[in-house]
């Protein structure tokens, strides 16, 4: 079971350092390429092989079918649920993390 996916390559890495779980890159390196949809992502939630997403703030060049589907599929976790200091729901870095509910 992979810990989160997120849109690009370029970020994962002090992910599985700092927990040494797996991460679904759903964008290739510039999250431009078209490795995800819509339908695999639903199937991975639904398996339960993935639990959460992340959205980056600079989803340039990402698939956006698969970007509106999560907004309005999943749940936004509080910041203050993983550890974070404030109520808001970025990551402060632009990001958003999103939970399955399913």
């Amino acid at each position: 079971m992979a810990l989160v996916a997120i849109s690009s390559a370029q970020s994962p890495s002090s992910i599985i350092l700092k927990t040494g779980d797996p991460v679904i890159t759903m964008g290739g390196f510039t999250s431009s390429d078209p490795a995800m949809t819509v339908a695999k992502l639903k199937q991975y939630l639904v398996e339960g092989k993935l639990r959460y997403v992340l959205l980056g703030g600079d989803n340039r060049g990402g698939n956006t079918a698969i970007t509106d589907w999560i907004k309005k599929n999943l749940t936004v976790v509080k910041a203050t649920e993983y550890g974070g200091s404030s109520t808001s729901s970025s990551t402060g870095s632009g990001q958003t993390l999103y939970r399955y509910n399913g």
